[in-house]
């Protein structure tokens, strides 16, 4: 289920799994999936292999590019590192993974970040997808990291929305087929704001990334591209999805909430619902006339869409929202940013913190209206 950072709870049991070979003696694949470089994907995988590490399973680094970000060097220092492996080329030294002493090593788990790149000239295989396929072969398990625009089947979408020709480049069987995919996902506007902190590239190379490739529009594309890409291939078909939008009393929230939904479910070509979860204090009797307007407007902009409109009638949103998802077959949620953060959040925890720390078997879509 995607999840934010902050938010994501690892499933024990997912974890567990991932240290098993399947039936015919491969290790099992866990991908991280994201829209773009600096939404998170290495730190939340390696936040996956410290809870590992606590919970007694041999994992270990195979290759990780901190690319200066310190939040991502934080998290390596405790973890076993497998020595690169040093090649000359061209009177320059390149280093890569180092694949042999990861197969003498044999953990149960491997992290191997940045799975599309191309290995040095005169290794033994080309890109690094082919080591890991050879590690999996072996019987080792391997996390691993990805950006959508990388994958082989949507390279008519990128270029004509980019321009831009993709040169590393992943096969989708190898994502398709694997065990687990995560989508880590961050809003489009923080993201950007990531990037002009610096936290992402240099402060030259931001100003050009917020130019081209970290555009608004083209962001949001690839955003609910990876969404549609994750949800394909956790082991659905686009003909299985069901969606649904968790519609709020807020005029503000809920009607741009709606139009994102509406677009995710033409896209997937797939039946959908807007669920509002009536408190009392909601009730006809309780708001002003203004307000019942507007929310009577967001239904009817829901219907108008082609949603099945679904109303429930409780003091816990959570819980109906999950009892709803459940009764449903629900694959898709689409919900809006939480408005609480910091410590009111510890202390009262919003709708979309109770569903991300209660929700399973299903994705969670945060929009940030």
């Amino acid at each position: 289920m995607p999840r934010s950072d902050d938010d994501a709870r690892p499933d024990p049991d997912e974890l567990l799994r991932l240290t098993k070979a399947d039936s015919s003696g491969r290790g099992r694949l866990k991908v991280y999936l994201g829209m773009a470089a600096g939404v998170g994907k290495t730190v939340r995988m390696l936040d996956d292999a410290h809870t590992m590490r606590r919970a007694g399973i041999d994992v270990i680094v195979g290759f990780v590019e901190t690319h200066g970000r310190a939040e991502t060097a934080a998290r390596i220092t405790d973890l076993e590192l497998v020595p690169r492996r040093r090649v000359s080329y061209r009177d320059v030294i390149i280093e890569e993974m180092d694949t042999e002493a990861i197969l003498k090593r044999r953990p149960d788990v491997v992290v191997v970040d940045e799975l599309p790149h191309s290995n040095a000239p005169g290794s033994k295989n080309e890109k690094r997808w082919q080591d890991v396929e050879e590690i999996l072969a072996a019987g080792i398990s391997v996390m691993t990291a990805i950006n959508v625009q990388h994958l082989e089947g949507v390279q008519d979408i990128v270029r004509s929305a980019t321009g831009i020709d993709i040169r590393e480049r992943v096969p989708d069987r190898i994502v398709r087929d694997a065990d687990s995919a995560v989508l880590v996902d961050l809003p489009v506007a923080e993201l950007q704001e990531r990037l002009r902190e610096g936290k992402i590239y240099p402060p030259e190379q931001a100003a050009r990334a917020l130019e081209n490739f970290f555009r608004t529009e083209l962001l949001g594309r690839l955003r609910e591209l990876a969404l549609l890409q994750t949800a394909t291939f956790s082991g659905r078909t686009i003909g299985e999805l069901r969606l649904a939008v968790a519609v709020p009393f807020e005029p503000e929230i809920a009607r741009p909430l709606v139009l994102r939904a509406s677009r995710l479910a033409g896209r997937m070509n797939t039946r959908w619902y807007a669920v509002y979860v009536r408190r009392r204090r909601a009730h006809p009797e309780n708001i002003s006339a203004e307000q019942h307007r507007k929310l009577s407007e967001n239904v009817q902009l829901a219907i108008s869409l082609g949603a099945t409109v679904v109303t429930r009638e409780s003091e816990d949103v959570a819980g109906a929202l999950l009892d709803f998802v459940k009764s449903e077959g629900i694959t898709i949620l689409v919900v809006g940013r939480p408005t609480r953060s910091g410590f009111v959040s510890r202390i009262v925890p919003s709708t979309v913190h109770r569903l991300l720390e209660l929700g399973r078997g299903f994705d969670i879509v945060i929009v940030d209206v």
